[in-house]
């Protein structure tokens, strides 16, 4: 997934991202450095076409109008990508998290929806909103409803936290940002069986936040998610973790009688 956004912006001051090794876990305050939406949709453009690729849509931090940032960065790259994110919940640019509050995720979805109906012909890529992990549960079912009403085709649960918990060792546990990695499993984990039993169905769900091997992946599965993505987990593990991760969860997939990942998101 690459990151889109209208501006060029440089991020935050560095240094701005942290291993933290004893806990297997990252903390990143990078503030979505990028080179700008016209950048990213000639890459995009160039790339070969094989494999997904899908765009994660932000606002400038110094942005007017937000919302019209992700509203220009999807119709920028509608037919380069193969899904898109909307990403409301990094920690890392100030205020953009009040973008899950309803009134405003309900304009985002409208202006999304709508742009959405004036770009669709034979292209219909998904749109997932990506939320954060340190919502109140009573948060959960107005985001489903909004998300649903406004034709998002699924939710990522969950982005990086701004939580400590008391667990950490790692020197670098003291510097702000979003922690990621494998502190954020449980939290992100019982947020997604909550989002879950909000959608019932209506909503794909993708499990992020601590996935590192197949047993992680198969929680993910069990708690509702139809897909899950890794990140910090590559930092420690390596790009071979992934097919690791596929074998034992096809393994773990087959001991539980289960036939396929839908079947074992959907069972009780």
């Amino acid at each position: 997934m690459r990151d889109g956004h209208a501006l060029p912006q440089a991020g935050n001051p560095r240094p701005r991202l942290f291993r933290l090794p004893e806990d297997r876990a990252v903390i990143n305050r990078m503030g979505f450095n990028n080179l700008g939406l016209e950048v990213f949709a000639t890459h995009l453009r160039a790339r070969s076409r094989s494999g997904v690729v899908g765009a994660n849509l932000g606002a400038n931090k110094d942005s007017a109008d937000r919302i019209g940032d992700y509203v220009t960065g999807l119709r920028r790259l509608w037919g380069l990508a193969d899904y898109f994110t909307v990403n409301v919940s990094s920690p890392n640019t100030p205020g953009l998290r009040t973008l899950q509050t309803a009134e405003a995720l309900d304009e985002l979805g409208r202006r999304l929806d709508e742009t959405r109906g004036g770009l669709r012909a034979k292209l219909d890529p998904p749109l997932f909103l990506k939320v954060a992990p340190d919502l109140d549960d009573a948060e959960v079912e107005t985001i489903v409803e909004i998300a649903v009403q406004r034709g998002f085709d699924g939710l990522i649960v969950s982005n990086t936290t701004v939580d400590r918990p008391a667990s950490l060792r790692s020197k670098a546990r003291i510097e702000a940002g979003g922690l990621s990695g494998a502190p954020l499993f449980a939290r992100s984990t019982r947020l997604l069986k909550l989002f879950a039993e909000a959608a019932q169905g209506r909503l794909v769900l993708i499990g992020a936040g601590g996935v590192g091997s197949g047993a992680d992946a198969f929680a993910k599965i069990r708690a509702g998610a139809r897909a899950v993505q890794l990140y910090t987990a590559l930092v420690y593990g390596g790009p071979g973790l992934i097919a690791d991760i596929k074998r034992d969860l096809a393994a773990r997939l087959r001991a539980e009688g289960f036939r396929s990942v839908e079947e074992a998101a959907s069972a009780k």
